[in-house]
């Protein structure tokens, strides 16, 4: 099961960055995950960009998440709401709206923030929108990493230099869990084919 991952931060070493690279130890066996690295090439969404042939780092984002199983977004809360680089994002996967690469994909939202009691705001105003955009959002209990810093751990292998990232916080680790494991099984039995029935009806001109 592949799963596309987004960090909705553009900083090298951000929180959600990290709590993606923790990921994979919590999640199923089945599941693998492709973290997506060209947040920052997306253009600013523009009608007129959204042609048949549109610019390359649209069209990777759009395949990429097409291709995928499911969609995971991990990201920051900005000013109590969505980053504009994940709306942005979002915006270029909800068309075009009959064939939306969003459209029907299961999706699980993440946040991770240095502060504390912040990140609802976040989730739900990133949750409702990918639900307007036809997507199956995973419901809660919701994962909001307060005081990221003190929950996830960084190790360094001092002969590969690789990075590697752990939750350190059982709890979070039980809800991290919990999410991966309820997008597996959305994934496996198809859930978000129900959030774009409604839609597809509407689309699909009625038979004579």
């Amino acid at each position: 099961m592949r799963i596309l991952a987004l960090s909705g931060s553009l900083r090298q070493e951000s929180f959600n960055t990290q709590l993606l690279r923790a990921l994979p130890s919590v999640a199923p066996a089945t599941m693998e995950f492709d973290v997506f690295d060209g947040l920052a090439d997306l253009p600013h969404y523009n009608q007129d960009l959204d042609v048949e042939d549109p610019p390359e780092p649209v069209r990777r984002w759009r395949t990429a998440i097409e291709e995928a199983d499911g969609l995971l977004i991990a990201t920051p809360e900005y000013n109590n709401s969505i980053p504009g680089v994940v709306k942005n994002a979002v915006d270029w996967a909800s068309r075009p709206v009959p064939s939306a690469a969003l459209l029907g994909k299961s999706v699980c939202v993440m946040v991770a923030t240095p502060g504390r009691n912040l990140g609802r705001n976040c989730m739900a105003d990133l949750s409702r929108v990918l639900h307007d955009c036809h997507a199956h959002v995973i419901s809660g209990p919701n994962l909001i990493v307060n005081e990221a810093g003190t929950r996830l751990q960084n190790v360094k292998d001092e002969t590969t230099g690789e990075i590697t990232t752990t939750i350190v916080d059982p709890f979070t680790q039980r809800i991290a869990t919990a999410q991966l494991r309820a997008l597996a099984e959305a994934v496996e039995h198809d859930a978000g084919r129900h959030a774009a029935t409604a839609l597809r009806a509407f689309l699909t001109p009625p038979s004579r």
